[in-house]
């Protein structure tokens, strides 16, 4: 197996090439999690997550392929999980880098629609942070 390289060639050290540095460092982090579809336990990445529910007392992680499941608190993933793994609601995160666009509500609230074309609602309550988050990357 081929290790992955990155060579960086700037002239300043902007905040926007240190987080593609930190995303490319922490990309490596990797959890332990339960599929789905056959109770096999698989090490997945971080990155590779495009939203995560809290349901029942258990999460739920989605990738563009696989579903995975976890038993652990809600509070405990995400202290755990990397800062672009973004709270929406009260049971959901997402990943901002699989967000592909976002529409706003008049209620306050917003739809996100992932690369995966999937949908999600932010409640008014994160608003602030994804478009925190979104502004971040988009420097």
């Amino acid at each position: 197996m081929q290790e992955d390289e990155v060579l960086f060639h700037v002239h300043e050290l902007t905040p926007p090439i240190n987080d593609a540095i930190n995303l490319l460092q922490n990309n490596t982090n990797v959890i332990l999690a339960k599929l789905m579809s056959n109770d096999r336990e698989e090490k997945i990445r971080f990155s590779e997550i495009l939203y995560v529910e809290y349901i029942e007392r258990q999460i739920f992680l989605y990738t563009k392929e696989k579903t995975y499941l976890l038993r652990q608190s809600l509070v405990n993933f995400i202290n755990s999980s990397p800062e672009y793994l973004i709270q929406i609601s009260k049971n959901t995160l997402v990943n901002v880098y699989a967000i592909a666009a976002f529409k706003p509500h008049l209620n306050g609230n917003l739809t996100v629609q992932l690369s995966s074309t999937e949908k999600l609602i932010v409640s008014r309550r994160y608003v602030s942070s994804i478009k925190n988050s979104l502004k971040k990357i988009a420097r």
